[in-house]
């Protein structure tokens, strides 16, 4: 993937990625090769590994997700491969080198699910594909860093990206520093390999769907609004109780009214 702005000098570890991995497995468009559904044991398996990676995840908020029945698992023509609960969307997905991440529309239900790095809206124009863009990974410099620092930062370690204001992830990835690469370069360079992203080919194989109105179509900027499909949701319940009462009040007998 592209890198916005100039890359200085830095660790290995920072400058590539490492061995067994690949930014934005999504960059271009995939098709399903096989399509299978797990075992009991393999389905136990998925689910206790998750929880033991990602603790925010309950067993609860596991079963909403993933659902207590079947899951489908669909094998992919660029290596990665989808968990897909029943009917539903894509919730986990193995990048074709053993790691597990969450999609972005189990991200948009469990938001705080693992450890974020938080961006400006700018920013997000350049991690976002479009045209012949895969996006970029990204860079250190455009990260924000909060008051009480960036927490337990590993090499390798799973985050999400969002923007400042908007509490909805756009992205999920790895990280390509640990903290001791950041004390010795300082913010500079490629900080996480992107993995799958807004506007990607997972992203419109899940249904095109958006969590709130600041996610725009070539960039992602702040919002407090509610989700537009809640807002739909409603004006269609309130259009249904509108179209209702007028119904009621066609058939009631002309001396009553």
């Amino acid at each position: 993937p592209n890198s916005f702005g100039k890359r200085p000098q830095q660790p290995r570890s920072a400058r590539s990625p490492q061995p067994g991995s690949m930014s934005n497995v999504f960059k271009g468009e995939f098709k399903v090769t096989t399509q299978s559904l797990m075992g009991k044991a393999d389905v136990k398996k998925l689910r206790s590994s998750l929880q033991a990676e990602f603790p925010e995840l309950t067993k609860k908020a596991l079963d909403g997700i993933l659902g207590k029945e079947e899951v489908g698992v669909l094998k992919c023509s660029n290596g990665s491969t989808l968990y897909v609960p029943g009917d539903g969307p894509a919730a986990f997905f193995d990048d074709g080198f053993g790691g597990v991440y969450p999609t972005l529309t189990t991200l948009w239900r469990i938001p705080d699910m693992m450890p974020e790095l938080v961006t400006h809206a700018p920013v997000s124009k350049f991690l976002l594909p479009k045209d012949r863009s895969a996006g970029a990974d990204m860079m250190l410099p455009g990260v924000i860093v909060p008051p009480e620092g960036l927490g337990p930062l590993e090499l390798g370690q799973k985050r999400c990206i969002r923007v400042e204001g908007n509490k909805m992830p756009i992205a999920v990835g790895k990280m390509l520093v640990s903290a001791a690469d950041v004390k010795g370069s300082g913010m500079k360079g490629k900080g996480m390999e992107v993995k799958h992203v807004y506007h990607d080919s997972l992203w419109a194989y899940s249904g095109r769907k958006v969590p709130n109105d600041g996610f725009l179509a070539d960039q992602v900027v702040a919002s407090e609004g509610a989700p537009p499909a809640a807002a739909a949701a409603a004006a269609a319940a309130d259009e249904s109780d509108e179209e209702e009462a007028e119904e009621e009040e066609e058939a009631r007998p002309a001396a009553a009214r």
